[in-house]
């Protein structure tokens, strides 16, 4: 009972906090990168973020270590720490998605499995006489399509689009330290913090599924009290 306390305080906190998390960041603090040390621009920023902390020596011996992937916004980066949060957001939101449209009856015919002469090995799980639903394949395709999606957004963006690969002349971010500074709306440092607890509760999410043994959306739904279905 508790754990399962602990899992859905974990995703409502996730979901709450995701709500401004779709937006590229309008400003940073910056980090000038050089052979030997990353000085920052004078900023507010909270204690735990100034004092020295594994994150933020991690991103400093990094760009130390490694400064033309870091000028490019690769690795051990707050860019690339940015876009994972992106996609564990996107994640979420797919997530409850699912739940909700499993729940209300919106994927059609979800119990019938896929017919093997017409799919062929595509209808098959691998296993002796295991067929595929049309509930798992839909949401299989679904996921395929967001995969291809978030590669284009991240390697062939729009103009006005924040991009994955930095050109040459980027000035990467300061590093977020264990606790970035708090700031409401849609600001840098909210979307670090959203992306941060939304890849928590992919954690959450992911090792609830494992070892009860319980289709993530069924996690999904007994963590918010059954309300989806």
């Amino acid at each position: 009972r508790a754990a399962g306390l602990m899992l859905r305080t974990a995703l409502v906190a996730a979901t709450l906090a995701s709500a401004a998390a779709f937006s590229a960041p309008s400003f940073a603090p910056r980090v000038a990168l050089r052979a030997n040390a990353v000085s920052m621009r004078p900023a507010a920023r909270s204690a735990l973020t100034m004092q020295s902390n594994p994150m933020t020596n991690a991103v400093t011996e990094y760009a130390e270590g490694y400064p033309e992937l870091a000028e490019r916004g690769l690795g051990v980066t707050t860019n690339a720490e940015r876009w994972n949060g992106r996609h564990a957001m996107f994640g979420m939101f797919a997530i409850f998605l699912t739940a909700y449209m499993k729940g209300h009856g919106l994927i059609p015919d979800a119990e019938k499995l896929l017919d093997l002469n017409q799919w062929g090995p595509l209808a098959s799980t691998g296993g002796m006489g295991e067929g595929i639903s049309n509930e798992r394949a839909i949401i299989m395709i679904a996921h395929v399509h967001v995969l291809v999606v978030s590669v284009i957004a991240a390697f062939a963006p729009f103009g006005f689009q924040d991009t994955l690969v930095k050109e040459k002349g980027y000035t990467p971010e300061a590093p977020a330290g264990i606790i970035p500074a708090f700031k409401t709306g849609l600001s840098p440092e909210a979307e670090l913090i959203n992306g941060r607890l939304a890849m928590l509760g992919v954690i959450a999410l992911t090792m609830g599924s494992i070892f009860t043994g319980t289709p993530m959306i069924d996690v999904v739904n007994l963590a918010l009290g059954k309300t989806l279905f």
